[in-house]
């Protein structure tokens, strides 16, 4: 019995060996044969290499073949980037995009609105968050048009401009029996035509800004077409009498200066038989200032209603030469049924004025020097002063009426209010002390002090 279970045993050991050996011989077999199939595609594939590397030789002396040719007298670039494009790697573009703005913005019709800040949503700081509150309401929002130019305001506010100025001009004064508030410029010679209207005013009601208070009336001057070109305005000073020249946007361009000067003695014949000025010789001269105070034009010295005189630059050149055409301002009630002629001063201006003279339209300042001129004349007593107009007087008593009502509204209205009420006011004052704030005793904080 126990002869039989070590024979089978034995028989089970002798299988199990059989059977391992039999496993590595498979394995190693499997090994070969795998060995062996890749050292077949490892010869295919250099068989494959060898095969490109001679179609490439070949297509290399072809090209070679091909440049030699083509190196006589021609260059075909486009048949070379032809055999070269199957060989030789994609080339770089000549524009290589970048990142920018129209990467990470979508284009739109308006300009973006400005970066807010979100204080509270951001965690800001509380300061932070009461800055922007603060500061958020003064910050202007973009504009959706460009702003425009200097230029382009300067043409679209700027005021009407002359084209035309002739040599010789025409300015109408005051006429008795004509229009004494109205008249016009007009060309005389070759350059005959309407070049301003003027009308006087007693307030001004056309012209923008604000200007120097006066008494005396407003001259208005406008184009053709009804246009404002400008206004004109004396200013009373202390010493002097100032008219101002201003432009359509009431800015003063340039003032005039009227100076009287008396020479005490033997009067004029002239002066004293024609306009009873009796009293010495009266001059007058008239200066012409720019916006900045600098005299560019100026009178000699005349004569009390002088029929003709010269208008220079502070150097003596001439300008221009100005003279009535035969009416004296003294004739104030002329008799109109004779059909006087109309009263004009005449303006001839010289062929090259020096200066800012020099351009043509720009000469109107001395026809509404002429203008004012003619209004005062016709005002003006003979020893020299111009009495008040109409006008004068109502603005005058206007002025001082509303002086008078402001400061009985501000100094004698209060004043009387504190004398009638004074006593009840200060009884009510005291009532209301007393109930609100009793009157106790003072006690020491220490006794014995």
């Amino acid at each position: 019995m126990a002869g039989s279970r070590d024979l089978l045993a034995c028989a089970l050991f002798f299988h199990f060996t059989i059977l391992t050996w039999a496993a590595s011989v498979a394995v190693e077999a499997a090994e070969t044969a795998a060995s062996g199939k890749s050292l077949a595609h490892s010869n295919a594939a250099s068989g494959v290499r060898r095969v490109n590397a001679a179609a490439r030789l070949h297509l290399d002396a072809q090209k070679a073949t091909v440049g030699a040719h083509l190196r006589h007298g021609r260059r075909a670039n486009v048949f070379r980037s032809a055999l070269r494009g199957g060989l030789s790697a994609e080339q770089v573009p000549l524009y290589v995009p970048k990142m920018g703005l129209a990467n990470v913005t979508d284009p739109t019709p308006y300009p973006p609105p400005p970066p807010v800040l979100h204080p509270w949503k951001e965690m800001q700081p509380l300061d932070t968050a009461v800055g922007n509150y603060l500061i958020s309401g003064l910050i202007a929002q973009p504009t959706i048009t460009p702003p425009p130019s200097q230029s382009s305001l300067d043409l679209a506010f700027a005021c009407p401009a002359l084209l035309t100025w002739p040599n010789e001009v025409a300015v109408s004064a005051p006429d008795p029996c004509g229009e004494m508030a109205k008249g016009n410029w007009t060309g005389t010679g070759t350059g005959a035509g309407l070049l301003i209207n003027w009308e006087t005013h007693c307030i001004d009601t056309v012209s923008p800004g604000l200007t120097t208070p006066s008494g005396s009336p407003v001259t208005t001057y406008t184009v053709p077409n009804g246009d404002l070109f400008g206004t004109s305005q004396v200013v009373e000073t202390p010493f002097s009498d100032v008219t101002e020249l201003r432009d359509c946007g009431g800015a003063t361009v340039f003032t005039v200066e009227e100076k009287i000067y008396k020479q005490a003695g033997k009067p004029d014949p002239d002066a004293c038989t024609k306009y009873g000025s009796c009293d010495g010789v009266l001059y007058f001269q008239y200066f012409v200032k720019n916006a900045g105070g600098a005299v560019v034009a100026m009178s000699g010295y005349t004569t009390i209603f002088q029929d003709s005189f010269d208008i220079t630059d502070s150097a003596g050149g001439l300008i221009v030469q100005v003279s009535r055409n035969g009416w004296s301002p003294t004739d104030r009630a002329p008799d109109c049924s004779a059909n006087p002629k109309r009263r004009l001063w005449n303006l001839k201006f010289a062929g090259s004025p020096p200066g800012i003279w020099a351009a043509a339209t720009g000469q109107w300042p001395i026809a509404a020097m002429m203008t004012m001129l003619a209004a005062r004349d016709n005002q003006r007593q003979p020893d020299g002063n111009v009495l008040w107009s109409n006008c004068n007087v109502l603005k005058s008593t206007g002025f001082v009426v509303l002086g008078g009502v402001c400061l009985c509204c501000c100094v004698c209205i209060p004043m009387v209010i504190f004398l009638l009420c004074s006593a009840s006011i200060l009884k009510f004052v005291a009532d209301v002390e007393t109930k609100l704030f009793p009157k106790r005793m003072g006690k020491p904080a220490q006794y014995g002090n």
